[in-house]
């Protein structure tokens, strides 16, 4: 049988360790920044990629859309025979309204401030693109996608958006809308 001082003292001890370990809990994690990136290729990254916000924010709007559409070649002729064609669209699914100002603060964002709470949101947006950008880096043959591997693949529209020219926009547009969204709803 033990003394009653260590007792206390054992109590006392094992009080003290769960309030820091309370503590610590409470502590809000630094923002994740992307493994290797330096806080140089960081706003880099943000300069490059934050301004193709603007076009995501258009196709996030609810309503319909008419852009110039194609038809295929008639099956008689082997040329076009329709003198005007157009793609009327509508998005079915409406974007969350927490995305939409999300997207606002990182399209007013001056990425040179010590605006941590966007930072952190396009920290967030920035490790969402990568993990698809190197999901599609696999699918190629390719390994890990870096931040200037991210950058220069939302910023080039090749062959990799898919075969059509005008469709290699939307898509990039949809996968920068759907990575934004999961960065804000979902972490």
């Amino acid at each position: 049988m033990r003394p009653p001082c260590t007792a206390r003292a054992l109590a006392a001890a094992l009080v003290a360790t769960s309030l820091t370990l309370a503590a610590a809990a409470a502590q809000v994690p630094p923002p994740q920044i992307v493994i290797g990136a330096t806080v140089a290729q960081r706003q880099e990254a943000a300069r490059a990629l934050v301004p193709l916000l603007k076009a995501v924010r258009e196709h996030a709007q609810p309503g319909a859309t008419v852009k110039p559409g194609t038809v295929p070649n008639s099956p008689f002729t082997g040329t076009q025979t329709t003198l005007f064609a157009f793609t009327l669209s509508k998005r079915s699914v409406p974007v969350d309204q927490r995305v939409v100002t999300a997207m606002s603060r990182l399209l007013a964002w001056n990425i040179a401030s010590g605006d941590d709470e966007t930072a952190a949101l396009f920290d967030k947006w920035l490790i969402e693109l990568e993990a698809r950008s190197s999901g599609a880096m696999r699918l190629t043959g390719g390994g890990l996608c870096d931040v200037n591997c991210v950058v220069k693949r939302m910023t080039t529209l090749d062959e990799t958006w898919g075969s059509s020219p005008r469709d290699r926009a939307d898509e990039r547009d949809e996968l920068l809308l759907e990575a934004l969204r999961v960065a804000v709803l979902e972490k």
